[in-house]
């Protein structure tokens, strides 16, 4: 009898777990078809999309399983996740050495980097230079980029050591376009989205949404061609894992969860209309076009693949690693990206994930201008 009990019980969870087994299949077949097709934009295909990376995690489990119980079953999962290698590979993996330039192009390196504001979120640090500062402006100065992009960025006239804007134009960065370009001279000035540049700006302009996300772009003369640099700082995507994860209480868990999926589905609705502004600038540039910035958003969802779709990406086309870009909880994503014009060739791009003043590594891409 004992045998029976056990023997019945084994087939109870298997069969539990192969029905499971069908339906995360489908569900990450329909993540796929919405992926690649791109039918609908609703929040909640974002959410299904955003959600692939995991699936692939459970799936490759279920593998693991029935290769221990049933083999025979693995094929399934197995075959699913083959199909994704395949689909969406270079989204998530890349491995490219950096490319020299041919004769006719001349590299032109392009960085990018979310600054958080410094973290100045304490008013003592604000009113006084601090070491952990003064080494993040240290380490932005010293970088080897003729075109620096920002975002979250923030100056300060008050303190010398947080003059970021005059600091920058006494190293050789004479050329700007603001967000906020108001506030340039303030004492505490939140001005969002920059760009900085040794090579002369022949026009620019800007978009803000709200606070200190929007749109600059300009138009950058480079001996005798132009380009266009596209900085962007989308609609931020809400998640705080580390709240959920410390809290002690169910109640506490629930709440911090439903707070995480309202931003979500916020965040969503929000990029959705954003990068078509983002959109606008690329299709009305007489130039070729490099777009860079926090866009909130990971390879899989709408914005990536609408920007997918307008411009090849850099990581894909020049990357190494996973390439992650986000340095809090969960830590595994890449929101931060570039897009070029095929006209500037992508030769190298590299996350620069030794670099931990930010919540976000900073990202450069070396393209090829003629």
């Amino acid at each position: 009898m004992r045998t029976r009990i056990g023997l019945f019980i084994g087939y109870f969870f298997r069969s539990l777990f192969w029905s499971f087994n069908l339906l995360l299949v489908l569900y990450t077949s329909l993540a796929y078809w919405l992926l690649q097709e791109l039918p609908v934009e609703h929040w909640l295909a974002g959410m299904v999309m955003i959600s692939l990376p995991l699936m692939w995690v459970i799936n490759f489990v279920f593998v693991i399983f029935w290769l221990i119980s049933r083999p025979w079953r693995g094929w399934l999962s197995g075959f699913i996740l083959i199909i994704g290698i395949w689909l969406f590979g270079p989204r998530t993996f890349v491995w490219h050495k950096a490319t020299e330039p041919s004769s006719q192009y001349k590299p032109i390196r392009v960085w990018s980097y979310n600054l958080q504001s410094f973290g100045l979120d304490n008013l003592e640090e604000r009113r006084q230079s601090s070491p952990r500062i003064r080494r993040t402006m240290t380490f932005l100065l010293r970088q080897d980029a003729p075109i620096k992009c920002f975002q979250e960025f923030y100056n300060s006239t008050a303190i010398a050591d947080y003059d970021l804007l005059q600091r920058l134009k006494r190293s050789g960065y004479s050329y700007s376009a603001l967000l906020h370009p108001e506030y340039a001279r303030e004492k505490e000035a939140p001005v969002g989205v920059a760009i900085f540049s040794i090579y002369p700006i022949v026009s620019s302009g800007s978009e803000p949404f709200y606070g200190v996300n929007g749109i600059v772009w300009a138009n950058i003369k480079i001996g005798s061609d132009t380009i266009r640099v596209i900085n962007v700082h989308l609609h931020s995507m809400g998640i705080r894992v580390g709240r959920v994860l410390r809290q002690e209480e169910i109640a506490g868990v629930k709440q911090e969860t439903r707070g995480v999926l309202s931003a979500l589905r916020t965040g969503f609705i929000q990029r959705k209309e954003q990068v078509r502004r983002v959109e606008h600038y690329i299709r009305e540039s007489p130039y070729p076009v490099i777009v860079t910035g926090d866009f909130n958003d990971t390879p899989y969802s709408v914005v990536y693949e609408r920007m997918r779709r307008t411009l090849p990406n850099s990581f894909e086309d020049a990357g190494r690693g996973f390439g992650f870009t986000y340095n809090r909880a969960p830590g595994f994503i890449r929101i931060d990206h570039q897009f070029h014009d095929p006209k500037l060739p992508a030769l190298n791009f590299e996350t620069i994930n030794y670099i931990r003043y930010s919540d976000h590594y900073p990202i450069m891409g070396t393209y090829g201008v003629k």
